[in-house]
């Protein structure tokens, strides 16, 4: 809230300024009165105020020399000053000394007002150009902090921006800390100004190492979103007090952004280069590692053992493709996630073998389709950081592969001939009997059948053939399974009936095609 001064050699206008407005409707808080000019001037050196209301003629400091002292310590200080008409020679001074306005005695309300709502908004102007100012300086100050950690500026150059801006150097020892704010739906810039997140961040990290008082903190954003602390000091056990404060820094950066935080630390170095190799190790983990998702803050050390790097995922390649050619939604569901994480027992998770069995999973379903595509396999994958988000993605685009694949326009049908498709699409392994059907329908075989031939353009009994033939020939391009064992699966219990019925429909016949496909 702003403050306001008045000065008044006459005690009752002195007084009486206080209640001629609503200053707190200004955002304006009365700090006091004086009735000279040396007395305000002692008052406003103790406590400096945003507006002073003063007097021209008063005894031992006129308004005028009140002015040009005050501005002299305070130089955005604004005044209004109150004059009689006697006095226009003193306002002629008084506007050339920087006054907002000078006002008549007695005083008029509605120009006061009018002169203090111009005052508020020349103050807001400023607030946004500092605030402007500050912000180009803190994106300044980043921009340096990332060429410095990614080796993309010179020493010297280096050394001049970081006195220019602040940057402290003459310390013997670096610690750095990346915490990745865990956000796998929208990029963090479309949740927080990067920027003022670090000074959030910042100020967090200080604050839970404020017994330390020989540690300096710098915080900036990376390209990547991710949030640089650099805990610098000349003592190497003031970067064991920091390390044991990290987890503390991430719970509360969390708790500030509702989000997971997942912090690296690397190692501790002493020269120019050597924060440069630990910012890169730091950053490393996040590229080769998923983490599981289900806690709220994860810690790790930027060096990790390699042998994760090496496990295999194994998984069954023809039953999962024969869930997905049976069109059977939530065994599909239950299988990806029972196999990824199986796959995976350690809270670290190698990102390259995890990332292969999603793809691999998602493939198999894009496969299927007449006109896959497959960018939405790809596009998600750089923004995932844990299993659980990498699960979900790849559940949602198999879901959609398959109802893209088993789309049937149901709403351009009748009930009855959707009911039919339905009842196809669920049971084209077992027995299908137009009069069978027709009897759960209550309707005649005859006329159910007319409608179908009429509403699909095929008898039942070819459909059916259709629809089964389609699933055999996709069991046969994807799988290694027997051709006799195909027949079985798609409803065939003859196989030589299979084969004609292949080869009528397909025009070659089941080994032919898979021959084809093969080659």
């Amino acid at each position: 809230m702003k403050k306001v001064f008045f000065v008044d050699d006459e005690p009752l206008i002195a007084q009486g300024l206080s209640s001629i407005t609503d200053w707190q409707h200004y955002g304006i808080q009365i700090t006091g009165s004086a009735n000279d000019g040396e007395t305000a001037l002692q008052r406003i050196k103790e406590e400096p105020v945003d507006l002073v209301i003063t007097d021209i003629m008063m005894p031992r400091m006129n308004g005028l020399e009140l002015i040009k002292r005050v501005k002299e310590i305070h130089p955005r200080t604004r005044f209004i000053v109150l004059s009689g008409y006697e006095e226009f020679e003193y306002v002629k001074v008084g506007i050339t000394l920087g006054i907002e306005n000078y006002i008549l005695k007695p005083i008029n309300i509605d120009e006061l007002e009018s002169t203090i709502r111009h005052i508020r908004g020349d103050w807001e102007r400023e607030k946004l150009n500092m605030f402007r100012y500050e912000e180009d300086w803190r994106v300044l100050q980043s921009n340096i902090l990332q060429r410095w950690v990614l080796g993309e500026i010179e020493v010297q150059e280096f050394k001049h921006r970081a006195e220019l801006l602040g940057i402290p150097l003459n310390y013997k020892y670096v610690q750095t800390l990346v915490f990745h704010i865990v956000s796998e739906e929208k990029s963090i810039s479309r949740l927080h100004r990067p920027n003022g997140l670090s000074e959030e961040c910042g100020a967090i990290a200080r604050a839970a190492v404020e017994t330390e008082d020989e540690v300096e903190v710098i915080c900036f954003p990376d390209g990547d979103e991710d949030l640089v602390v650099l805990y610098v000091s000349d003592h190497l056990e003031h970067q064991e007090a920091v390390l044991e404060n990290a987890s503390v820094t991430a719970e509360r950066i969390s708790k500030m952004t509702d989000l997971p935080v997942w912090a690296v630390r690397g190692v501790i170095s002493s020269d120019f280069q050597g924060v440069q190799h630990s910012y890169r190790q730091a950053k490393m983990v996040f590229q080769r590692y998923l983490i599981t998702g289900q806690d709220k803050t994860v810690f790790m050390e930027s060096i990790l053992p390699e042998e994760e790097e090496s496990s295999t995922a194994v998984w069954d390649q023809e039953a999962y493709i024969r869930l997905l050619i049976e069109g059977k939604q939530e065994a599909v569901v239950e299988f990806i996630e029972s196999i990824l994480p199986d796959l995976f027992k350690s809270s670290r998770i190698p990102r390259s073998t995890c990332l292969n069995t999603a793809i691999g999973l998602m493939l198999s379903a894009k496969d299927l389709e007449d006109r896959p595509d497959y960018s939405e396999v790809f596009a998600q994958l750089a923004r995932i950081n844990t299993l659980c988000g990498l699960i979900q993605h790849v559940v949602s685009v198999v879901q959609r592969s398959m109802n893209n694949r088993e789309e049937t326009i149901q709403h351009e049908y009748s009930g009855h001939v959707a009911d039919l498709i339905e009842q196809v699409k669920e049971h084209y392994a077992e027995e299908l009997s137009l009069k069978t059907i027709s009897q759960k329908l209550d309707m005649h075989p005859n006329y159910l059948g007319q409608l179908f031939q009429q509403e699909v353009g095929l008898s039942f009994s070819d459909y059916v053939n259709h629809y089964r033939i389609e699933k055999a020939t996709q069991l046969l391009i994807h799988t290694d399974q027997k051709t006799t064992e195909i027949a079985a699966d798609v409803g065939y219990i003859d196989t030589s009936y299979f084969y004609r019925q292949f080869k009528k429909y397909a025009g070659v016949s089941p080994t032919e095609l898979r021959h084809m496909y093969t080659k």
